[in-house]
């Protein structure tokens, strides 16, 4: 029944027949208790609230994710502060309610029996009419979670098999070297009888250099692959730059290379390690050094691009391959005549352990650009947001 036909019955409800009445108001409840039904029948819940917190529609599947009053649905014209008997939940969906707290998405786990289920609370605003309604949509996310999971270890294991293929293929050049190199120092025992120390010297420093090359591959590998004892403290990226372009310095003067920084004054601290951070970004620098074999110009700038701290590192050199560029932060994938292959690995691994990502463009024969993206935590978000409105928050430089 159109809400029309509704309407029109109420203006002049005293001319129509009583049977009538009661046709039409058996029709919309029976239309009613099948929208109720496909609302049910959702998969995910949902609690439709007004702007006294109070609930004004509520599936019945929420009670089922969300731990609340057993005895039944969650009711209606009942707070939601009374309705959801979890503190957490509880305290979460009150600040989200009363604009203490952004309405971004949130996963809480719940124990249901001997199972452990994690459900993602989310918003919409429902406008209506001149106010807003919120609804507050509850759901269970253990399977997708378990999916990612599985994913990664997939991954993982991916990565570990073409790390160990990669390895094995830096390991059998300087092993044949060394090989090589005692087979020519047997032979000249057997030549000469006896070799002085200056003869012997020629292959003993070939089969130190090998050796060398051998642990450098052995500890980037242990580096890429073992779990990072990472520390996230709120800290300055400009201060882990500063300190990195004072310690270049006297390489780039020997090489030509003009290092010029842009740095946004006041920038929001971000959560960081500082000593995996400037050794990413030393591997970064490193390898833009190399692609200005003749100088040329590095600049990195630093800015705030809405919830995220944006670096971006910028040469003027020989560019990369596009055929590379997707390549590049692959295990032993290298350009170079020298290297493992590992030094952009280790960088995308400290990235992500930072929760931030990292891109790169480039141009051959212009330069190339690596852009990190490091996310605001909420505190100093809340602090942006004060400082906007005047409250006196310093944000460190």
């Amino acid at each position: 029944m159109s809400d029309k036909l509704l309407r029109k019955v109420l203006e002049d409800f005293s001319s129509v027949p009583e049977d009538e009445i009661i046709r039409l108001v058996t029709e919309a409840l029976d239309e009613n208790s099948e929208l109720r039904g496909i609302f049910d029948s959702l998969p995910e819940g949902h609690i439709l609230v007004g702007g006294d917190h109070k609930v004004l529609l509520a599936s019945r599947s929420v009670s089922l994710l969300l731990p609340s009053d057993r005895r039944g649905r969650i009711r209606e014209e009942r707070s939601i502060d009374d309705a959801i008997i979890d503190r957490d939940a509880k305290t979460f969906l009150m600040d989200v309610l009363s604009g203490r707290e952004k309405p971004e998405p949130k996963d809480f786990a719940f124990q249901h029996g001997d199972e452990m289920r994690i459900v993602r609370v989310s918003f919409q605003s429902i406008p209506l009419g001149d106010s807003t309604l919120t609804d507050i949509v509850v759901r269970d996310i253990t399977e997708d979670i378990r999916k990612e999971t599985r994913l990664r270890r997939s991954e993982s294991l991916a990565s570990m098999t073409t790390m160990a293929a990669g390895i094995a293929h830096e390991i059998k050049n300087p092993l044949a070297a060394m090989k090589i190199h005692l087979q020519l120092l047997r032979k000249a025992f057997r030549s000469k009888g006896s070799l002085t120390e200056e003869m012997a010297e020629r292959y003993l420093s070939v089969l130190d250099e090998e050796i060398d090359h051998l642990n450098t591959i052995a500890v980037d590998f242990l580096f890429a692959v073992r779990p990072m004892d990472i520390e996230l403290m709120l800290g300055s990226i400009n201060d882990v730059i500063m300190d990195l372009v004072t310690f270049l310095s006297p390489e780039a003067n020997e090489k030509g290379i003009e290092v010029r920084t842009d740095l946004e004054k006041f920038l929001p601290r971000v959560e960081l390690d500082a000593r995996y951070m400037r050794q990413s970004l030393l591997n970064i620098v490193e390898n833009a050094f190399s692609a200005m074999p003749g100088g040329g110009t590095l600049t990195i700038s630093t800015k705030l691009t809405g919830d995220y701290v944006t670096l971006c590192i910028r040469d003027t050199g020989t560019g990369i391959d596009p055929e590379h560029l997707e390549k590049i932060f692959e295990p032993y994938f290298t350009t170079k005549a020298s290297g493992t292959g590992l030094g952009l690995t280790v960088v995308y691994k400290v990235i992500k352990e930072h929760h931030g990502d990292i891109f790169v463009s480039s141009e051959m024969g212009k330069g190339t650009v690596f852009t990190i993206k490091l996310p605001v935590p909420q505190s100093q978000r809340k602090a942006l947001e004060d400082k906007e409105d005047g409250n006196g928050f310093t944000i460190d430089r």
